[in-house]
């Protein structure tokens, strides 16, 4: 092994050792200062959703055969919500794979280079050709390194620019509630997982 691949494997070694004790001290910090998430459910009669496209795709499919009409005007715009829902998670999947790829290619990708033994008659050249050997690996781990990260991120902003918005969301409801006869309430605070409410709160549309 070289001692440029040498100098990567101790490098990786020392991130392994640091990074789980620095992740442990953020997790100490961020125990005190935790964020309280208020939660939000779709609720009608005594059936209640989650707050979110996937909820209201559950809640219209109770009503389907109930209310085909209802149905038949709603169910587009779900559709629609969860195309733009499914191509943001196909982006984001697909900007961490190939970012995830080329960092990976960057590091594990370079050429051998073979440091020359001091009896080497062409000590200096072959001394020459190890250290532009070395540099040309570095240059490709921060080359592919950058792009991997800008892939993700690229990846994140696609992806978050093309989720759908709380306020579609309310949109829905709101049309859901001049064509039913029983009206959708959002519920703020209740957790029916853990059946506690923190502020009890309900909004009729």
């Amino acid at each position: 092994m070289t001692r440029y691949r040498v100098s990567i494997a101790m490098s990786l070694l020392i991130a392994g050792v640091v990074v789980p004790r620095a992740g442990r001290a953020q997790s100490e910090t961020a125990a005190y200062h935790s964020t309280v998430v208020i939660p939000e459910n779709l609720q009608v009669g005594n059936q209640r959703f989650d707050a979110s496209v996937a909820g209201f795709r559950a809640y219209l499919e109770t009503v389907k055969s109930s209310e085909p009409g209802l149905y038949g005007e709603l169910a587009p715009d779900v559709a629609r919500l969860e195309a733009r829902e499914d191509t943001a998670k196909a982006v984001l999947a697909g900007g961490i794979v190939v970012g995830l790829a080329s960092v990976i290619y960057g590091v594990a990708g370079g050429d051998n280079c073979t440091e020359p033994s001091i009896t080497d008659p062409n000590f200096a050249a072959d001394s020459q050709a190890w250290g532009d050997c070395n540099q040309g690996n570095i240059k490709k781990m921060a080359t592919f390194g950058f792009l991997g990260v800008g892939a993700i991120i690229v990846g994140g902003l696609i992806a978050y620019s093309s989720w759908p918005r709380h306020q579609e969301l309310l949109d829905l409801v709101n049309k859901n509630n001049r064509l039913s006869k029983q009206p959708l309430q959002l519920q703020l605070g209740y957790d029916p997982t853990q059946r506690f409410a923190f502020s009890g709160a309900t909004v009729s549309f």
